[in-house]
């Protein structure tokens, strides 16, 4: 069309569009409030009339969201919580390490349910954060939701499927050590009630409605008793059957005389796992359907381990170290299994249940790294191209509008 009906339809699209938002957020220039003899309020502008209770929410939200942290009235306790969880780190009787804290809507007094995502960045690292790290892109998230579940008095469940424990801490201990949790944060009544009759629970301090715990055996690397197992075909495959023996596992390990592995040494034993039919709820595609239990399809041999002791464990950004007294033993890693890991002075990594991470040392110390895969380096290639493509392709277009305008004038 000509240029003129170009900036005619562009200028009534532009006044079409303020108006619709003008009304929608009560802002228009002349806009006024009236209310009728019965209370009831409307927005006027013109001819045009809403609900006054109609008014827009999302100019709320950046007002919220932009005031900051320090712009809350929940700020001084957000401060002091995250000024003793750094002293816990800080403190050599205790240290740095994970920590889980209870899930509760009401945290958004902080700016937003996810403040506490932030531990890490306040404390440079020592304190680890199981959400902010385990929330999305990670094989342990589901894990870590049930743990969450049962160390809250009233969890989100965001991941559906799976079967949660409702603020139970006698299983929610078991979980924290498994993820290898240091620190268990709590603040409702119910939630730090039920953790102060766990034995295993110390609580080591207080910060206004909060009550911090200590976890027990809840160390990042650690001997095993029993021999593990190899389950294969579960791993690779989609996520569901891993998934399936994961939450098997981490919830009913008295259906496991072993830990289960996705892979292993050809001596460790194979064993295959089948749906416990007695325990399914609802079936695929159905509302109420909860994530398959599995169990063993054959006995499975106990093959006790000799002892190991292991000491002087260090955790890096990118990389995890530690000493054995023995080599030759597996060794459980509570460290989130990714193929980019890779290790020196022993064999594996393997992927073990439920998404941790088994050595077996060939040397006294053993040094894992996280490094780039094949999918990574394929990735940075596309990106090349990807960069390339875009500088080469203003070029060619001029070169096809230039063709275009000497074919059709």
């Amino acid at each position: 069309p000509a240029p003129a009906v170009e900036r005619a339809v562009a200028a009534l699209a532009a006044a079409v569009v303020l108006l619709v938002l003008g009304v929608r957020f009560q802002e228009l220039p002349g806009g006024r409030v009236v209310t009728d003899e019965a209370g009831n309020s409307t927005y006027e502008w013109g001819p045009i009339s809403t609900s006054y209770a109609n008014d827009g929410f999302v100019d709320g939200w950046a007002r919220w969201n932009f005031s900051g942290y320090e712009g809350k009235s929940a700020y001084a306790e957000y401060r002091d919580l995250v000024a003793t969880m750094q002293r816990l780190g800080d403190d050599p009787a205790h240290g740095c390490g994970r920590a889980l804290w209870e899930n509760n809507g009401e945290l958004n007094k902080y700016g937003t349910t996810m403040a506490l995502m932030l531990l890490p960045h306040w404390t440079d690292g020592c304190i680890g954060s199981m959400e902010g790290l385990f929330f999305e892109a990670s094989g342990t998230t589901p894990y870590h939701f049930i743990a969450a579940a049962a160390m809250s008095k009233q969890s989100s469940n965001p991941v559906r499927e799976l079967r949660y424990d409702d603020n139970d801490a006698g299983k929610g201990v078991r979980y924290l050590r498994e993820l290898g949790v240091r620190y268990y944060m709590g603040f409702t009544p119910e939630a730090v009630a039920q953790a102060r009759t766990q034995a295993a629970l110390v609580e080591v301090a207080t910060s206004g409605p909060w009550v911090v715990f200590e976890v027990e055996g809840a160390d990042e690397v650690v001997p095993l008793a029993v021999e593990p197992i190899v389950v294969p075909g579960r791993s690779g495959v989609g996520k569901e059957p891993w998934l399936e023996l994961g939450t098997s596992w981490f919830q009913h390990p008295e259906d496991w005389a072993a830990l289960p592995m996705a892979d292993g040494p050809a001596a460790w034993q194979r064993v295959d796992a089948v749906v416990d039919a007695s325990r399914r709820e609802g079936e695929p595609g159905e509302s109420y359907r909860r994530v398959d239990v599995v169990v063993p399809a054959t006995a499975v041999e106990s093959r006790a381990l000799e002892p190991v002791t292991i000491s002087d464990v260090r955790v890096e950004r990118q990389a995890l170290s530690f000493s054995v007294d023995r080599t030759g033993v597996p060794v459980l890693v509570r460290t989130s299994y990714f193929p980019g890991w890779r290790a020196s002075g022993a064999e594996g990594p393997w992927r073990a249940a439920p998404n941790m991470m088994v050595v077996v040392p060939t040397q006294t110390t053993v040094r894992l790294e996280f490094g780039r895969t094949l999918a990574d380096h394929a990735a940075t290639l596309l990106t090349v191209v990807g960069i390339g493509a875009l500088a080469l392709g203003p070029t060619r277009s001029e070169e096809h509008t230039s063709e275009l305008q000497s074919r059709f004038g």
